[in-house]
């Protein structure tokens, strides 16, 4: 990992939060900071994949007005289940980084709301299923767009070392 990586995890940060409000595909928004974290963590491994977490998130957290924590929380919660999930099915190269991008989504999400119906005093009514169903297959198909573009990135500039422990 590189100092570039953080400076671009900022990037993401930043885009996240200038064009969430304004892309609406379907109803629902992308989550360009979960499709990064997914990416990276697939491509790259679980420490590059927490540390885009962690700072993509907490760049998209100050500058938006969701709870101060929340997006980095739930983010390193995304990275931790995409790099268990791999042990599992990290074989599926081509799927599995879309199976990890809907999964991912949906945790996010029901973290989200979680994280919002504990720091609110409205009581929630219900849990959106729908909506939380259409922005993980969207954040999904993203993934699925990016991936070969995000493969061969990383098969220029990723390193094939892996640390011994």
């Amino acid at each position: 990992m590189s100092y570039l990586s953080p400076l671009l995890a900022v990037i993401v940060g930043i885009m996240y939060a200038a064009l969430a409000p304004v892309i609406v595909i379907g109803g629902v928004k992308p989550n360009f900071v979960l499709v990064a974290v997914v990416l990276v963590t697939v491509l790259a491994g679980f420490m590059p994949g927490i540390t885009w977490a962690f700072v993509a998130g907490l760049t998209a957290n100050l500058l938006v007005g969701d709870p101060l924590g929340s997006v980095p929380l739930t983010m390193l919660l995304v990275a931790t289940l995409v790099a268990g999930g791999a042990r599992v099915l990290g074989r599926m190269v081509w799927i599995y980084p879309v199976i990890a991008a809907f999964a991912g989504s949906v945790v996010a999400d029901v973290v989200s709301l979680v994280i919002g119906q504990m720091v609110s005093n409205t009581p929630m009514t219900g849990m959106p299923i729908h909506l939380i169903g259409a922005a993980a297959v969207l954040n999904a198909a993203i993934v699925a767009l990016a991936l070969y573009p995000a493969r061969a990135i990383a098969g220029r500039y990723a390193s094939d070392e892996v640390a011994a422990w």
